[in-house]
Order: structure tokens, then sequence, then C-alpha cells
């Protein structure tokens, strides 16, 4: 490949990178967070779209502007365990998220992927079973 050609090709390369984060980003800021892909022993008991009113009152709360959030809550053998999934705006509102958070939670209980924050919630004697579903996330 020629030194032109090798340039024609890394410009088209950064035009698709590009184009590829702003719909990742479009799409994850949408009004339907992902769902938590899950072991199949994590049933689902309910699984709930936070309406945008408590999103923008979540958002002030936390100091960071967040884009959807979606609250599902799992029986794990026996045990009750939620995750949030909380999608923000930008890198930066999901590091400020992530503060934030950290101010207020265990680092077990939380795991940031890109513009996504999983915030995992349940009493003490599922400490195990939250260990288990956020190293199945990473």
């Amino acid at each position: 490949m020629t030194q032109k050609n090798r340039v024609r090709f890394l410009a088209l390369w950064a035009i698709c990178l590009s184009a590829c984060f702003q719909y990742n980003t479009r799409a994850y800021g949408s009004e339907n967070p992902p769902v938590s892909d899950m072991p199949s022993e994590w049933r689902v008991l309910s699984d709930i779209q936070v309406q945008s009113d408590q999103v923008k009152a979540m958002s002030r709360k936390l100091g960071a502007d967040i884009g959807s959030v979606r609250n599902t809550v799992y029986d794990v053998k026996g045990k009750r365990v939620q995750i949030n999934v909380i999608v923000t705006q930008d890198m930066l509102n999901a590091e400020k998220l992530m503060t934030t958070l950290r101010s207020m939670k265990s680092e077990q209980a939380l795991l940031q992927k890109g513009l996504i924050v999983y915030e995992f919630v349940g009493p003490n004697d599922v400490l195990s079973v939250i260990a288990e579903g956020r190293e199945h996330l990473k």
C-alpha cells in the first residue's frame, strides 16, 4: 500500500469510527438503556424504565447529566438484587456520576463501562451475589 493510499484508508477509518461512536452515544442516551445480560440463574422479578421527569431529578441530585435509567430487580438463588443501569450523556458525566456514587456506596457495588454506570443494590447478605454479577458484566 502506498503512503497516499494509507493516508486515505486511515482518514476513512477515522470517519467510520466517529460515526459509530456518535451512533452508540445516541443509542445509549435514548429512552431505553440496555437490559443487563445476566447469567440464567438471575431471574427477572421486575424491569422498569425510569420516567424522564424522575431521571431529570436524579441528574440534579447526583450532579451529572443522565440520559436514562433502567431498574431491574432479580431473584438470585432466593436473594433479591437490583441493578440500576444509568446511561450518562458523555464520559465527563459518567466520571462525575461515579465520583458521586463512590461517596455514597462501596466500589464493589459500582461498575462503569463507557457511558453506562451499573449500580448494584441489595442488603449485605447479597454481597457475594453482587460480586458475581459485577464480574459477569465486566
